[in-house]
């Protein structure tokens, strides 16, 4: 049963993306995971590359060099998106193939977060809540201001 579903997931995938044009003997592709839990983004995009690029470029390139872009990947989504593994993300990869080089470089990439709508609420009421506390110290502030500058007009009268 799994098998099948992988297979259908693989065939539903190979839809989604999408070859560019070739430009000056290199080819372009546009590789999309769909939606998935950011701990299963490396595994999810070399399947993705596998089905969408087998007939195109070497099976051991796409390997070799999908694993170089998951390592940079990696470092995009943890360290500097602070994306946790079991976050939802789509991620989509542009790559283009030198057939000289026998290499498949990444181009860009798109990593897009999904937060669920619980979190969204809670965050914003956290948000509301702290805004409110600090909106108040300011409008404590700005009474004992006016309070002193009564006080220094009656002085100066």
């Amino acid at each position: 049963m799994i098998n099948n579903e992988n297979k259908v997931n693989d065939k539903i995938q190979a839809k989604e993306t999408n070859t560019i044009v070739p430009i000056q003997g290199k080819t372009a592709f546009q590789l999309s995971t769909g939606l998935i839990i950011a701990a299963r983004y490396a595994n999810k995009l070399r399947r993705v590359a596998l089905v969408s690029l087998g007939n195109s470029v070497p099976k051991d390139v796409i390997i070799r060099d999908i694993s170089e872009i998951n390592k940079k990947l990696f470092d995009e989504l943890i360290t500097k998106n602070k994306i946790d593994k079991l976050d939802v993300i789509r991620l989509t990869v542009k790559a283009v193939y030198d057939p000289e080089n026998k290499k498949l470089e990444l181009e860009e990439y798109k990593i897009v977060r999904y937060v669920p709508e619980e979190k969204c609420i809670s965050l914003s009421q956290e948000d509301l809540l702290r805004i409110k506390k600090e909106n108040e110290k300011l409008k404590a502030e700005i009474n004992s201001l006016k309070e002193k500058l009564k006080e220094i007009e009656q002085m100066i009268d």
